[in-house]
């Protein structure tokens, strides 16, 4: 019980975050997260491709393009904060 409120505080207070991050002048903060979060997937990727022994060459295959969706979803929620944000501010400009 007590891992899941911990996991939803980090959530939490990532997204905040990410908010502060786009509320900047520069345009370029609010990538910062996003990037870290690509890094770290292609990273997971590469540690699969590497060391992973599954008996062939397509199980492997699956396997990492399934830990690239899977570590991509805070990406998709984090640019999805970067977009809402900046697009706000593009229609008011």
């Amino acid at each position: 019980m007590y891992r899941i409120i911990f996991i939803a505080i980090i959530f939490v207070l990532i997204a905040t975050l990410q908010v502060n991050l786009c509320k900047r002048e520069s345009r370029k903060a609010g990538l910062i997260l996003p990037a870290l979060s690509v890094i770290a997937s292609v990273l997971a990727v590469v540690g699969i491709i590497f060391y992973a022994m599954p008996p062939n060459l397509i199980s492997i295959l699956f396997t990492a393009l399934q830990v690239f969706m899977m570590m991509n979803i805070p990406t998709v929620i984090l640019m999805g904060i970067y977009m809402s944000y900046h697009g706000k501010r593009m229609k008011a400009a």
